[in-house]
């Protein structure tokens, strides 16, 4: 099972909000966390586009590490 189905819906609905702006973008950070089973196994590209999509829906993290925000986003 793929990380894609664990995202915060915060992060998802900006993902999907920018589908038709930057289709490329999209395309890459999907298939990225569709071949992905664990967190670890997303591509750092990906863990900071996600990290952005996050601080933009205002998600509020309980610590500024980059790998602790990243199991954040996938609720965990």
């Amino acid at each position: 099972m793929s990380v894609l189905n664990d995202l915060i819906p915060e992060v998802k609905e900006l993902l999907e909000a920018d589908k038709e702006k930057f289709p490329n973008l999209h395309k890459s950070i999907v298939n990225d966390l569709q071949n992905a089973y664990v967190t670890t196994d997303v591509k750092v590209a990906t863990a900071n586009a996600l990290i952005g999509y996050a601080e933009a829906a205002g998600v509020k993290f309980e610590n500024n590490s980059f790998v602790l925000k990243l199991y954040e986003i996938f609720g965990r």
